[in-house]
């Protein structure tokens, strides 16, 4: 079974959260944590590690009221006040895991009127059961940490 997650920053957090899909096959974000951007990549680990198993399927579709505030507690964890300021500087990778792999998938932020869009070419991979990996692999999607890796000239 495939187990989603999704993670932001924006306004100095980061924020972490479980993605459901409902009876009718629409995706659902719920229950958002955050943290400081100096958090400690421990903590991140744990809270992706908790996401992705709470991640579920046919949990019961929102009603239209619902779905309206459906984004509150995401402006709430990034301490803004409207879905604009949430945008304004926001990056979101999400993250899949299926089988032994979890995929981290960044997205170009185009705006409170668009959305995200992925960058598919730019997805990375690490070990389902290596969280530490996992956050780490997050925080320089994020752009939180360097990417050595990408950074190391060819000898």
């Amino acid at each position: 079974m495939q187990q989603s997650a999704v993670a932001y920053f924006t306004n100095g957090r980061i924020i972490v959260a479980t993605v459901s899909r409902t009876a009718s096959g629409d995706t659902i974000d719920t229950d958002p944590k955050w943290f400081g951007k100096s958090a400690k990549k421990a903590v991140i680990a744990q809270a992706i590690v908790d996401a992705l198993s709470a991640s579920a399927i046919d949990v019961a579709d929102p009603t239209p009221e619902q779905w309206k505030r459906q984004f509150i507690p995401f402006q709430d964890a990034a301490a803004v006040k409207n879905f604009k300021t949430f945008m304004r500087d926001a990056r979101r990778v999400d993250l899949e895991r299926r089988d032994r792999i979890v995929t981290l998938t960044p997205f170009d932020n185009l705006g409170v009127n668009n959305g995200f869009e992925a960058r598919d070419g730019e997805s990375r991979t690490a070990p389902a059961d290596d969280a530490e990996a996992v956050a780490g692999m997050l925080l320089i999607l994020l752009g939180l940490r360097p990417d050595i890796a990408s950074d190391a000239s060819p000898a």
